[in-house]
């Protein structure tokens, strides 16, 4: 078995049986969250293909939709590689996020339905049952699918793509930081500062506080950061506003 599609085999997790341009989709952005792949790694279609069982269309549609994520990047005649995020590139976005995000809580709270309400507690319970699984990949997607849920109810469907991948580049110095020493690998603890805020973020919406939800909304990020990636905390300390 060739390396990438030991990797592929490895971080294929439930999506084995999904169509096979969303397995190989996951399958490889999972593999470059949790950092099996490294920026820098070439994806070659072929090789991913034959460990997908797959032709090299479904290979080709996952890669442009990891590049539309900004997960990987064509090169021209080096072909596809993984993309590589700075930590002052992930400053400045975790920066871009507060703000979108805030500013999306406070237009969604006042007008938000019973029906999303529903499925945010839905995600959530998901999200803590990720967490007491040690699943990370599926706390990474369940924590975006939660924010971007409570962001849709703002309206400001333009911004999305933008909120979409400060988070996923975000999530490289977060869920996937192998440096922190407390990490996950070191204590089989995935809940960190999470579990509280969220459940607090959910019941200031829900009362239609729409200033405390996005102040808690804010201190939320803030605490992840200090707690998974301090090297991340230290470049958006050092960032210009």
């Amino acid at each position: 078995m060739t390396e990438i599609a030991q990797i592929l085999y490895d971080n294929a997790g439930p999506f084995g049986r999904a169509r096979k341009a969303d397995a190989v989709y996951h399958a490889v952005k999972r593999a470059i969250l949790l950092r099996s792949l490294k920026a820098g790694d070439a994806l070659i279609e072929q090789q991913i293909a034959a460990a997908a069982g797959c032709s090299q269309g479904p290979v080709r549609e996952a890669l442009l939709r990891l590049e539309q994520d900004g997960l990987v990047a064509r090169r021209g005649y080096q072909g596809t590689l993984v993309s590589a995020t700075t930590a002052a590139e992930a400053a400045k976005m975790a920066q871009i996020r507060i703000e979108i995000e805030t500013t999306g809580v406070r237009m969604a709270t006042p007008s938000i339905t019973k029906a999303k309400l529903d499925e945010l507690a839905r995600l959530l319970d998901d999200l803590e049952d990720a967490e007491d699984r040690l699943d990370a990949y599926a706390k990474s997607d369940l924590d975006r699918a939660f924010h971007l849920g409570i962001f849709r109810a703002s309206g400001m469907q333009a911004l999305e793509p933008i909120l979409v991948r400060c988070c996923l580049h975000m999530h490289r110095f977060t869920f996937g930081n192998e440096s922190r020493e407390s990490g996950p690998a070191a204590n089989d603890d995935l809940r960190g500062p999470s579990r509280d805020q969220h459940r607090e973020i959910f019941e200031a919406i829900a009362a239609g506080r729409a200033e405390e939800a996005a102040e808690t909304l804010r201190q939320h990020i803030e605490a992840v950061i200090a707690y998974w990636a301090p090297d991340l905390q230290s470049a958006m300390l050092a960032s210009p506003k």
